[in-house]
């Protein structure tokens, strides 16, 4: 009599044209799963004393599958072999061949892991049952050959099924799989934006994307708070508020220099007024961003942002794609619902409701994977709404550092500009909200 344990291969990767079927690998999200679920699934086996072996297809998918298959018995403490076997007929599918192998065999406690047809195919033959096999699935069995009681002439070779565990779904893993992958993404981009920030700190377009992808970072990390560990959460939207901080003024001073720019009788007084503020400023930001302290926290950041910790739950359960779906759906709702409600004139609200339409905008430009069709709209809608308020709010911010500058000592001519601006900048204020009224 014999343990025997048939698994199918965990989740593997597509077929690419050129590549050889043996040669494809488990996908990551199919690697997670296991990791997560088999040292559960190999609860239901009650083993005592006896030492397991692994067969496994010579297929890469297999092997992989059967080093994971390992370390779950391990970590049962269950003893086996610690070198899985690769036999030919799990690869072939010939039952036969595996039941001649089976029955010449001196373990009494076997798993093989194999591919579909095969693994349905053994446990149809042998007890008469016909399971489907999803990817990882295990079914457990009794195997009592006939010449173990030669006695009996009637004796046939049989099989009882004690129980089936379909496997993992694979797909729920992807989801962290995905998000993960997104958030890595953005924190390289802001690696390498800071790095060429430091190499020219004049370049304002180098600035501009590490400001605009640490933001992006920042809603990434704000909307997988539900899934992601707590503290680690909490750290990290912490470091990203400070460094945004440490650049909200030169955005507002490089906003104004714009506009500055933008005028054609702007005289070059003005101009270099708007330049120096601004140029000053880039200095102030360099010096934060390099000095150690900033350097630890951004370096914490961008290392937890790569290695994000889930909740123990979702790590063991994976996060299901309609889960993502349903938050998302929520903070869209809740931004559209507060759009239809604005009321420009309060400063204040119109400026929490922009970042919030940006963030909305950020987090489904960087989940196309994972969020159905129809919302990928929203990502022009929320652009839409982001840079009608984002008008809006600069002329505030022109209004507030005119006035400040308006302070200073400044020569007559410099000074009856900036009033000019200032008065554009309100008449333009103005008339937004007269519009919205309307």
């Amino acid at each position: 009599m014999k343990t025997l344990i048939v698994m199918r291969h965990g989740k593997a990767m597509p077929s690419v044209e050129g590549q050889p079927d043996i040669e494809r690998c488990l996908t990551e999200a199919g690697v997670t799963a296991l990791e997560a679920r088999l040292p559960h699934m190999l609860r239901l086996l009650e083993v005592k004393g006896e030492n397991a072996q692994i067969w496994t297809s010579p297929a890469k998918r297999a092997q992989q599958t059967a080093e994971l298959l390992g370390k779950a018995l391990k970590a049962n403490n269950i003893a086996f072999e610690k070198k899985a076997k690769a036999h030919e007929c799990l690869w072939e599918q010939d039952v036969d061949a595996f039941l001649a192998e089976l029955y010449a065999s001196e373990a009494n406690l076997i798993f093989a892991v194999g591919h579909v047809p095969f693994v349905e195919d053994v446990v149809d033959v042998l007890t008469g049952s016909t399971p489907s096999f999803s990817t990882g699935g295990l079914g457990c069995m009794k195997v009592f050959f006939a010449d173990e009681n030669p006695q009996d002439s009637t004796a046939q070779d049989s099989a009882r099924l004690l129980w089936f565990a379909q496997g993992p779904i694979a797909a729920d893993w992807e989801t962290l799989s995905q998000l993960q992958a997104e958030i890595t993404e953005v924190a390289e981009a802001i690696e390498q934006q800071r790095e060429a920030f430091f190499a020219d700190p004049q370049d304002i377009e180098t600035i501009h994307h590490f400001r605009t992808n640490t933001r992006a970072l920042r809603s990434l990390v704000a909307f997988i708070k539900p899934w992601q560990n707590a503290k680690q959460n909490a750290k990290t939207q912490a470091i990203l508020k400070e460094l945004v901080g440490y650049t909200s003024r030169l955005r507002e001073l490089d906003v104004l220099e714009k506009q500055a720019r933008s005028g054609d009788d702007s005289s070059p007084n003005l101009l270099a007024l708007c330049k120096k503020k601004a140029s000053a400023e880039r200095a102030k930001v360099l010096k934060a961003l390099k000095s150690k302290k900033a350097t630890r926290a951004f370096e914490q950041a961008m290392a937890q942002a790569k290695n994000i910790r889930w909740k123990k739950r979702y790590v063991r359960y994976g996060l299901p794609r309609h889960e993502v779906q349903l938050r998302f759906d929520s903070l869209a709702s809740s931004v559209k619902a507060d759009l239809e409600q604005l009321n420009l004139s309060d400063a204040e609200h119109t400026h929490e409701v922009r970042k919030r339409a940006k963030r909305v905008r950020y987090v489904a430009e960087r989940c196309k994977s994972i969020l159905g069709a129809d919302d990928l709209s929203i990502i022009e809608s929320m652009k839409a709404y982001q840079d009608t308020l984002g008008d809006v709010c600069d002329a505030r911010v022109n209004i507030q550092l005119i006035n400040e500058l308006l302070r200073r000592d400044l020569p007559k001519s410099v000074a009856w500009e900036l009033a000019l601006m200032r008065a554009q900048n309100e008449t333009f204020l103005y008339s937004a909200l007269k519009a919205y009224e309307a």
